[in-house]
Parts: C-alpha cells; sequence; structure tokens
C-alpha cells in the first residue's frame, strides 16, 4: 500500500511541459495575445505575470506566437 502521494514521490523530477498552449489547459489557465497575428493563447500564471511585467515597464506586447516568430526569424535572415 503506497502511503505517499505520487507528487511527493516525483516531486524532485523535472517537468518538462509546454507553457503556452493554443486551448486551454489545467495549468494553462492565462489568456495571451500575439503581439502580430492577435490570436489567442494560453499559458501558465508566472508566464502570464511576466509578460505583463514587461507590459507594465512600458514595453509592447512581447510574445509571438510560433509561427510570427519563425516568419519574423526568416525575414530577418532575408534582409541580410
Amino acid at each position: 500500500m503506497q502511503t505517499r502521494l505520487k507528487e511527493e514521490i516525483d516531486a524532485d523530477l523535472t517537468e518538462n511541459y509546454v507553457n503556452i498552449t493554443d486551448y486551454k489547459t489545467v495549468r494553462n489557465q492565462f489568456e495571451i495575445t500575439c503581439s502580430v497575428c492577435f490570436k489567442t493563447f494560453f499559458t501558465d500564471k508566472q508566464t502570464y505575470e511576466s509578460f505583463n511585467r514587461a507590459i507594465e515597464q512600458g514595453l509592447d506586447n512581447p510574445f509571438l506566437c510560433f509561427e510570427c516568430q519563425q516568419d519574423y526569424e526568416e525575414s530577418a535572415v532575408e534582409d541580410r
């Protein structure tokens, strides 16, 4: 019989998870919007607060979705 919770046993393991998804999950409950295509994504509380701090400090929305990030990087390479 197990006397400890699985979370206690696995507490020292590093979790490898995606912290931004295009749908709500148990972990990703907070909405963020891509600054280029304006598509809505969901993230965890820590990432959400990080983006909000950047915006409060006067920066534009710093979040780019994966597709917009790829387009941006490709256009930067073409401009060289």
